[in-house]
């Protein structure tokens, strides 16, 4: 009775030891996923680099386009200096000088212009009048893509009435114009319509030029 007894005990004990220990893990547990979300990404920025523009950079060093309004000096070429200096005359600037070229094209183009010289014998030659007076600077005119200098001569106290406007062809060692003396005008060389478009253009006529009211229209 008394081992029955302790039996009974034993198990008893045992029981109650086995309802009181924790479960035991038999292995982990995988980690759940992430909950999906519901942001929408993130919008990617684009930049958009400015294209260079010739505006933007530096064009020093580049010559000037006559076309654009630049100016040439003698610097850049001796036929940008004044007229009366390349036929021979005074010199004006640090560079310019007489080109025997443009001398015999203004000889060639003086041609012919007998009508245009005064009457009167006191008075001076007509090539020794147009280069008594005040000119400018030569300036580049392109026509047709070729180059040509504009150039400007004119009587001393008389540039409305005795003046020359010409245009030369370094190409060609060539020269047209227009002659303005004794009222009248006279165009020589043979110059095209454009050609003489662009003297017109740049020299205007003046109606002074044409009052026949003046002593040196005789």
């Amino acid at each position: 009775m008394k081992i029955r007894t302790i039996a009974m005990s034993s198990m008893v004990a045992l029981l109650a030891a086995c309802g009181q220990a924790p479960e035991k893990a038999t292995g982990t547990a995988p980690a759940a996923p992430p909950a999906p979300t519901t942001d929408a990404p993130a919008a990617t920025a684009t930049v958009v680099e400015k294209e260079p523009s010739i505006e933007d950079g530096d064009n020093e060093g580049e010559p000037e386009d006559p076309s654009a309004g630049g100016e040439l000096t003698c610097a850049d070429n001796p036929l940008a200096t004044h007229f009366f200096t390349l036929v021979g005359g005074n010199t004006v600037d640090d560079c310019g000088r007489k080109d025997p070229k443009v001398l015999t094209a203004f000889e060639a183009l003086m041609k012919g212009t007998q009508d245009a010289e005064s009457t009167d014998k006191e008075i001076p030659s007509l090539r020794k009048r147009l280069l008594s007076g005040p000119s400018g600077p030569g300036e580049l005119v392109v026509l047709q893509g070729e180059p040509w200098w504009f150039y400007t001569a004119c009587q001393a106290h008389d540039c409305p009435g005795t003046a020359l406007a010409m245009l030369y062809s370094p190409t060609q060692a060539k020269m047209v114009g227009r002659l303005t003396a004794r009222c009248r005008v006279w165009w020589l060389g043979e110059p095209t319509a454009e050609q003489r478009a662009q003297i017109e253009q740049r020299q205007p006529l003046q109606d002074a030029a044409l009052k026949e009211d003046s002593a040196l229209c005789e």
